[in-house]
């Protein structure tokens, strides 16, 4: 088999078709390769995939009562797609803010993952060589101490929730939507939820342990969010964040967790959708530097200009041969060359979008279960 110079990473979503629990690999043709994951531990509803610059790869274990936060080797297997697993680096044992993650993104050496179900961005610093990393939860967001000196925030929040949920004995403040605090919708019990999972692996030795009260616990898991925090990214000095309850994506400052803004609507009208809605997938392109938008509920994908501070749509499902690609619209990526690919779960399909001309194509087969996140990984 030739060398792929790329490779795209599908985490599925557990729950169509063969309900796959794992991440698939396409070759840069849209060949299926095969399973990326390794043995090791238990792969419940994986979301959010992002790379460390020593080439690890960290994946969301979405799953409430497993929540984790995965490594896996840098080298790729003999094989050509396949990952060993260095360990759980991140837990709810490990971690408060921790629960029901979605979003992984790398601002230099520190990573930032967003959960649904305590709905905040938390952030950790990262060490480690080429095996297995240590993380060690960063600072509370200097903007969010300053705006609640004594709030009793969970360790490592760099964006808070205006709908904190109680976990443990951590009880965090309010933040207000207009100082840039997350919403969430559509709450409703769960009865099936048990109490949270504990560690697949022993947790790193500089993180440390927050023992789980496990009552307060469950109360928390079961008030399960329909809409809440999902996608993020970082774009220059911004983190970018989907805000899916309320139709918007609010941007941070990188350092301070600073709020400046949300963006929700299109700075000039034109034909199609204008407004947010429920988004989800965030992705920057290296080709024009704006930050891509997926926005499943109207089917359509925007664009955000940080220079320009203008958002443009980009495609929806009234433009010419899109079809149904943007039905259920999932996870987004920028190839090396500025192709956007992206998952519809209805589908079960990965789609590229050519962003110049707005011509969008089915890449690869029907996949086996529906794509939920999206990663363009290089392989030279």
């Amino acid at each position: 088999m030739a060398a792929s110079p790329f490779q795209v990473y599908v985490s599925f979503s557990g729950e169509q078709g063969s309900k796959i629990q794992n991440v698939g690999a396409l070759g840069s043709d849209g060949t299926y390769l095969g399973l990326v994951l390794g043995p090791g531990a238990t792969y419940q509803e994986l979301r959010g995939l992002a790379l460390d610059a020593a080439g690890r790869l960290y994946v969301a274990n979405a799953e409430k009562t497993n929540t984790a936060v995965y490594v896996f080797s840098a080298t790729i297997n003999p094989d050509g797609f396949s990952r060993d697993l260095l360990g759980a680096l991140i837990t709810p044992t490990t971690s408060k803010a921790l629960l029901h993650p979605y979003g992984v993104a790398f601002d230099e050496g520190n990573l930032f993952v967003s959960s649904q179900d305590t709905n905040v961005v938390s952030g950790y610093a990262i060490s480690g060589g080429s095996g297995m990393p240590s993380a060690k939860k960063l600072p509370i967001a200097e903007y969010l101490e300053k705006l609640y000196p004594k709030g009793d925030y969970y360790g490592g929040t760099f964006v808070a929730s205006a709908q904190p949920v109680k976990v443990g004995k951590k009880d965090p403040p309010a933040v207000e939507p207009s100082d840039g605090g997350l919403s969430m919708t559509g709450f409703e019990d769960d009865a099936t939820t048990a109490a949270l999972g504990t560690a697949q692996a022993a947790p790193p030795p500089d993180i440390a342990v927050e023992q789980p009260d496990a009552a307060a616990a469950v109360e928390a898991a079961k008030e399960k969010a329909r809409h809440s925090v999902r996608g993020i990214v970082f774009a220059g000095k911004r983190l970018y964040v989907a805000d899916q309850a309320k139709d918007r994506v609010g941007i941070y400052g990188h350092k301070k967790g600073t709020f400046h803004g949300w963006v929700d609507t299109v700075t000039v009208p034109s034909p199609g959708p204008s407004t947010l809605d429920k988004p989800v997938g965030l992705a920057l392109s290296p080709a024009d530097g704006r930050v891509y938008i997926g926005s499943p509920k109207n089917k359509a994908i925007f664009a955000f200009d940080p220079r320009e501070q203008e958002m443009t749509l980009v495609v929806s499902s009234a433009s010419a041969g899109v079809g149904d690609a943007l039905d259920d619209l999932s996870g987004l990526s920028f190839g090396p060359d500025g192709t956007l690919y992206f998952g519809s779960r209805s589908n079960q399909q990965v789609y590229t979008l050519d962003v110049a001309s707005g011509a969008v194509a089915a890449f690869g087969a029907k996949l086996d279960d529906a794509p939920e996140c999206v990663l363009v990984v290089p392989t030279n």
